[in-house]
């Protein structure tokens, strides 16, 4: 995000301007081919509902009717048709005319979604999740297809595209202030500055709403949203819930053994890209463990299932083990609709009753930037401007990218060398520092780029190159 406006007449350089530059230049260049893949992968998934939706239409729209049949009903047929196969989660429809979808695995071991008019009882059809686009596109965008590694590295260019942001800001940030070349770009020029305008231009004006996306997906990260939602267990502000450190008590009342003996809902293999990163983080209590789940199991949860409180769409996880629970999660588009319930599968009872006003501050602040990230807390207005913000970030990286090859001389990497005299800023390096600290993957791969730098200084190949 080099800046024409930070350039003198002569052509000399604001002291400090270079070393500013190098931490850009490295940032940017390794993280810009995954961050285009990255932003355009959640471009695409703004719009998963209505996709999903259109490709699913044959086996997902039903003929509504006035009467639902059980969801007991629902769920032998669904046992029927896949003897042996055990169920994890069911989506009820969000709509009339939708299909409730049983997600199971068979006795073959295989992963299927199975699609059920809820007013006929008949199996509209399969699909297997894996094969699903836009599942494909969430596991893209948030693991490049790369499982636990590749969530690591996701994690490492989010990070990384904040030091980009903070060195490219203050590279924009003018000398002299005036319109052309600094809030409009100078497209009757050419060459270079053409480029570099093209680039920094837009780039300054949708940096705050990138650094909003970076941050507001952090929490879903693999290393740094975890260790994030470790400091409720000693901050109450942070704290996810009144039950973050301890599992709430029978009917509802929060409370319970401080020391967490009982399971996560990570732990417990919840799907968690389907419930609130809040609720990830809360310890589920203990069932009763009154045998094996059976239909008559999940028909006590009817009770439970208001839909003036909940609305369509929600989803039932079955239980995991012997003493496992089931748990009723809403999640709507606004985040302040969440409510979360865990109930006893053998006895019925509510053992946790989670909703908004349970959520300390930080876990509002995270759940509402979780859904505006997603496109969904606004509406429509939120998928539009979220979608602009992605497609001005993919053509300033592009921008950039042209802006040095141009530059670069051929068959040199071309990042920016450094006099005797350049130094970082000290703001400049603070805040690199406290990047480095917040977020300790970028502090560990700093590390290569200093020793890199002081190599090079110590052999001599420092020069001062225009």
């Amino acid at each position: 995000m080099a800046s024409a406006a930070t350039e003198a007449d002569d052509g000399s350089v604001i002291h400090g301007y270079r070393s500013v530059w190098r931490w850009h230049f490295y940032a940017a260049l390794w993280t810009a081919p995954l961050l285009i893949v990255l932003t355009l992968t959640g471009a695409i998934y703004l719009f998963d509902r209505e996709f999903d939706g259109w490709w699913n239409r044959e086996i997902q729209t039903v003929a509504a009717r006035a009467t639902l049949l059980p969801l007991a009903r629902q769920e032998a047929i669904v046992r029927g048709a896949f003897p042996g196969g055990e169920i994890s989660r069911v989506r009820l429809p969000s709509a009339p005319d939708e299909a409730s979808v049983w997600n199971i695995r068979t006795a073959q071991g295989e992963a299927r979604d199975v699609y059920v008019d809820p007013y006929r009882g008949q199996v509209t059809g399969t699909a297997d999740p894996a094969k699903q686009p836009m599942n494909i596109v969430r596991d893209l965008h948030g693991t490049l297809l790369g499982g636990e590694i590749g969530s690591h590295v996701v994690e490492l260019v989010a990070c990384w595209t904040l030091v980009m942001m903070a060195t490219g800001i203050w590279l924009w940030w003018p000398r002299k202030w005036k319109v052309k070349g600094v809030f409009v770009p100078r497209l009757a020029t050419s060459g270079r500055r053409f480029w570099r305008d093209l680039h920094a231009i837009p780039s300054i004006f949708n940096s705050l709403f990138v650094i909003l996306l970076v941050l507001t997906g952090l929490p879903w990260s693999a290393f740094w949203g975890p260790q994030f939602a470790k400091i409720g267990e000693v901050i109450p502000f942070v704290a996810m819930s009144p039950n973050f450190k301890a599992p709430p008590k029978a009917d509802g009342s929060m409370g319970g053994d401080p020391h967490g003996a009982h399971k996560t809902m990570a732990e417990a293999d919840r799907d968690s890209s389907k419930i609130p990163w809040t609720i990830k983080h809360v310890h589920q209590p203990r069932g009763s463990g009154h045998g094996p789940v059976g239909v008559s199991d999940i028909e006590r949860l009817l009770p439970k299932l208001d839909q003036q409180r909940f609305g369509g769409g929600v989803r039932i996880f079955y239980p995991k083990g012997e003493e496992g629970v089931f748990m009723v999660s809403f999640v709507p588009d606004k985040a302040e609709g969440q409510r979360t319930i865990y109930v006893d599968p053998g006895s019925g009872r509510i053992l946790g009753d989670i909703g908004w006003s349970n959520y300390s501050p930080t876990a509002k602040a995270v759940e509402w930037g979780v859904m505006t990230h997603m496109g969904r807390q606004y509406g429509l207005p939120n998928q539009i401007a979220n979608l602009i913000v992605c497609l001005v970030l993919v053509a300033s990286v592009a921008a950039g990218l042209t802006l040095w090859w141009k530059r670069r001389p051929k068959g040199e990497l071309g990042d920016p060398q450094l006099d005797a005299g350049n130094r970082m800023p000290g703001g400049v390096k603070a805040l690199i520092a406290a990047l480095a600290f917040l977020f300790p993957l970028v502090g560990a791969t700093m590390i290569p780029i200093l020793l890199w730098s002081a190599f090079r200084r110590l052999g001599g190949t420092t020069t001062s190159r225009q």
